[in-house]
Formats: structure tokens, C-alpha cells, sequence
């Protein structure tokens, strides 16, 4: 554990497309940390050998020169999920790789500044539930580090800004588009601190879709000037890769000049092609009207009009996009626009507050559950989700329902518990309508009567949005952790640290 004498104060911003590290000194000066490059964005992936895990810039490098290799990124949205990847006859979970890329942030952090970093606010979108939230920190446990504080991205965001911008009290709608995931979140700024007011987002919704967008254009493109058919460019994933590269390039010019020039090389025959700013909008403008619906239903549920929101600002890279502006200028006319530090804003908003909940107190922060919790239960005849904690509703919170078992000398309750996006206003959601959360088998103990015995089961989510479930039958209680069991088995832990490892 850090003493309180600790110079430092570390916070993370882990993207799909790239991370952020940031920190405040004793004094409680924010910086952001710049790597090899000079750059404060450090790639969000991992370069697999049979020699060793790399991370960072030096891996683009690393891949001309190793024979042979696995690259791995955009992971994030894969995150809190079963999925696994095979790399090398080992399977990794996307909790895995973002440990080795926290792990080696981390490390040269420390290396900087001499001091072990074990206490971190990592930022996650506002749009996690969960799964996701325990995966990420679960992450952050494997890289080493013991002191664990999940934020949302967009408080964080407004940290940072009201940081920068002290005199300003109202309400904020925080418009936050990163590489992968995409929040709007309504906050009331006053003189006792930031109170969330309300939450909405896509986790499948970023940066990422732009570059596929225009990938997409690009690959039309080189089929027509190359004469190859698009069979033959589906068969191809080496071309497909380098147009998305070069996709990611022009994305970025475009957004200062109407029209990019571009070259890629076709079966060595250089293929010029040329695309437009007004192609890439017409083929996102769709992307862009689910944010503007985003931003009405955050607004709505915050109780507010556009005419009583007092200023919109934009953080995330793909915010810069001068189409997102226009749109958003023209949906909502009554609303001031700002731009604030599109890349650091959520990292820097982390280390603000890293400060302030390791050691000073002083940023009052009130947040929200993003998602709706339920339990399946028998309603009407019919399998639904019974809605028990509800989305938009101020944290901590806690909610008790009572069922009875279905037979005498029941031993076992199964508890499936699922989250969705429904509002207050909906008792119960379609099962086809939420996602699964976890499932639990509770042992019933002492006598157990059909219809007579009372099992009361206690649902409630943390300051940090992690639920956990209670349930008491005869007087015996029994604990279904659904957020913080990241203590693994020592077997579990030992094969997760193995994986980890080393990282370059």
C-alpha cells in the first residue's frame, strides 16, 4: 500500500484504439505521461511471439522484424465476456490482454518516477455494467496493483473540465465519443460537487466505425482502379489490414480538408484513389443520429429541456470530426458547444481523482447505475425479468423482493440474474430483451415448505456500479458476489499471472 506521503496519484484511461496515463503530484498538479514518441497515447494493443509479449509503440516496429507473431487489439469491447482468444496454443481473455497493456503502462511509469504504483482510478465507459466493470478491474489486479477505483469516463471528463473550469455551476450534458465506445451523460455541477443525473451509451459505438465506414469506401475504390474482383479482395486479409491502416490515416486529414489523397499497393501496382469529407458523412450521418437520440433520452431522463442544459462539451478523439459538431449545432441550437482536451480529458479527470479519493476528499461525486438489474422469475404464466435496481437511479442503492419455493424439501434456489435498459416506469422486461449477468445455485437449508417459506433476496450496487446479491432462507445468509470476486483460486490466479507475465 502507498503511504500517505505519496508523491504520486495515477489514473487510466484504457481505450479500444489507445490509453491514456495520467497522474498528479503531491501538490496536485496533473500530467499526462508521454511515451518513446512523444505522444501521450499509448496503442491499446499486444504483440504475441514465442519469445515474449510486447506492448506499446515498439510493436509496429516488431512486427517487420518477427518471423512469427500475433497482434491483438480492440479488445475492449469484448470485455466482461467469455470470449478467448488462441495465440500459440494459450488461451487469452480480454482481461488478460488489458492487464499486459495496463501492466506495462504501469512499469514505465514506474520506472520514471521511482515510486510502485499500487492504487489506480481506472476510468470505463459509463455504458459498462457489471461484467465489464469487474473485468476491468479484475485487469488492473492481475497488472499488480492492489488498490482498484472504477469511474466512468465522463465523470471523469467533467472532473477535468471543472478543473480547468472552475467557475462553472449548471448542468453539463459530457459528450464523450472515443475510439470504441460512445456516453452522453447529464451532470449538475454546484459549489457540494458533481451529482450524475443520467447516463446513455453504446460500448459498440466509437471511432472504430468510422475507420470501417471509410475502409469500406476505400475498398470499393481500389476494386474499381485495380480491376481485381471483390472475391479476390475478401480472400486478401493482408490488403484488407493496410486499407484499414490507411483508413485511420485520412480519417484523421479529413477532418481538416475536404478531400485525401491515398496510395496502396495492389499485387505491386500502386493504386491511387481519392475520397471526400462529404463521402465519409453520408455514410456515418446514421452514427451519428443514434448519439442525437442518445443525447435526447440523457436529457429527458435528467429531467431537463435542451433550452435547461447550459453547455454540451465534447471529449474522445473522434468528437474532432467537424460533422459530429454541425449535427449536434443543429439538433440542439439552444445549447452552448465547447470542445475540451479530446485525448487526455478522461485520464486526466482519473489522476484528479485518484488524489482526491486516496487522500484529500475534496471532489464530492455523486454517480448513477448504468444498467438495469432483474432476476428471471415465473410473471402471469411466463418467464420475464423481474426489473429490481434501476438504471439512472443515484448510487449506492438497494432493493428487496421475497419469493417462495416451488416444492417441500427444495435444496436449491437458482438465481439467474440479467441486466437490461429499461426505465422505472417497467416492472418487468422480456428475457429476449436483457442480457444474462451470472447465474447462482444458493443452498436451501432447515425446512423448506412449498409456498410457505419465505426466501428474501437482497439485490444492491455499490458507489461503483458493482452489484451484489443476498439472500436469506431460515435465518442462513448466503452471499452471490456478482462484482468484486476477483480473488481467484490460487490455481486461477497462478495460470492468469503466468499468462500475463512478462510484458516488453
Amino acid at each position: 500500500m502507498l503511504l500517505d506521503d505519496s508523491q504520486f496519484y495515477v489514473g487510466a484511461d484504457l481505450g479500444m484504439v489507445n490509453s491514456i496515463l495520467a497522474y498528479t503530484d503531491a501538490n496536485g498538479i496533473v500530467s499526462v505521461k508521454r511515451w518513446d514518441d512523444g505522444q501521450t497515447k499509448f496503442p491499446s494493443a499486444i504483440l504475441i511471439t514465442p519469445r515474449g509479449k510486447y506492448a506499446g509503440q515498439d510493436i509496429y516496429r516488431r512486427m517487420r522484424t518477427e518471423p512469427r507473431y500475433h497482434y491483438e487489439n480492440c479488445f475492449k469491447r469484448m470485455m466482461g465476456t467469455t470470449h478467448k482468444e488462441r495465440i500459440f496454443n494459450v488461451e487469452y481473455t480480454p482481461t488478460e490482454m488489458g492487464a499486459m497493456i495496463l501492466k506495462k503502462m504501469v512499469s514505465a511509469f514506474e520506472e520514471d518516477h521511482g515510486e510502485r504504483v499500487e492504487r489506480i482510478v481506472l476510468a470505463v465507459p459509463s455504458d459498462f455494467g457489471g461484467a465489464e466493470r469487474e473485468a476491468t478491474y479484475k485487469a488492473a489486479y492481475l497488472a499488480g496493483i492492489r488498490e482498484i477505483k472504477i469511474l466512468n469516463e465522463s465523470d471523469a471528463a467533467a472532473i477535468a473540465y471543472c478543473h480547468d473550469t472552475p467557475d462553472f455551476r449548471g448542468n453539463v450534458a459530457i459528450y464523450d465519443m472515443g475510439g470504441g465506445t460512445f456516453d452522453v451523460t447529464v451532470i449538475s455541477v454546484s459549489d457540494n460537487g458533481f451529482t450524475v443525473k443520467s447516463n446513455e451509451g453504446s460500448k459498440f459505438l466509437g471511432g472504430r466505425d468510422w475507420d470501417l465506414h471509410l475502409a469500406s469506401i476505400i475498398q470499393k475504390r481500389v476494386v474499381d482502379l485495380s480491376g481485381m474482383r471483390p472475391q479476390d479482395l475478401d480472400r486478401n486479409s493482408d490488403l484488407r489490414k493496410r486499407i484499414l491502416s490507411e483508413a485511420e490515416k485520412i480519417k484523421i486529414i479529413l477532418d481538416n480538408v475536404e478531400e485525401a489523397r491515398g496510395v496502396i499497393d495492389v499485387n505491386g501496382m500502386p493504386i491511387e484513389f481519392t475520397v471526400t469529407r462529404e463521402e465519409l458523412n453520408r455514410s456515418t450521418e446514421a452514427l451519428i443520429d443514434k448519439t442525437l437520440d442518445m443525447i435526447r433520452s440523457a436529457i429527458s431522463c435528467a429531467g431537463l429541456t435542451d433550452r435547461s442544459l447550459d453547455r454540451m462539451v465534447l471529449v474522445g478523439g473522434q468528437s474532432l470530426t467537424p460533422y459530429i459538431w454541425q449535427k449536434i449545432e443543429e439538433a440542439f441550437p439552444y445549447v452552448e458547444l465547447m470542445r475540451y482536451d479530446p485525448i487526455n480529458a478522461v485520464a486526466r479527470g482519473a489522476a484528479l481523482y485518484a488524489r482526491s479519493y486516496f487522500k484529500t476528499h475534496d471532489i464530492k461525486l455523486s454517480s448513477i447505475l448504468s444498467k438495469t438489474y432483474g432476476l428471471k422469475m415465473g410473471i402471469d404464466g411466463k418467464e420475464r425479468i423481474c426489473n429490481i435496481l434501476y438504471r439512472n437511479i443515484q448510487l449506492p442503492i438497494k432493493r428487496t423482493v421475497v419469493c417462495r419455493p416451488k416444492r417441500d424439501d427444495q435444496e436449491n434456489l437458482s438465481i439467474e440474474v440479467y441486466e437490461n435498459k429499461s426505465d422505472a416506469s417497467v416492472p418487468d422486461s422480456e428475457v429476449s430483451h436483457s442480457r444474462l449477468v451470472n447465474r447462482f445455485t444458493v443452498p436451501l437449508k432447515g425446512k423448506i415448505a412449498r409456498g410457505r417459506t419465505k426466501i428474501t433476496i437482497d439485490m444492491e450496487s455499490d458507489y461503483e456500479g458493482i452489484v451484489m446479491i443476498t439472500t436469506v432462507c431460515n435465518g442462513i445468509t448466503e452471499k452471490c458476489d456478482l462484482g468484486k470476486y476477483i480473488y481467484l483460486t490460487d490455481e486461477e490466479f497462478i495460470e492468469s499471472m503466468r499468462k500475463v507475465g512478462s510484458v516488453q
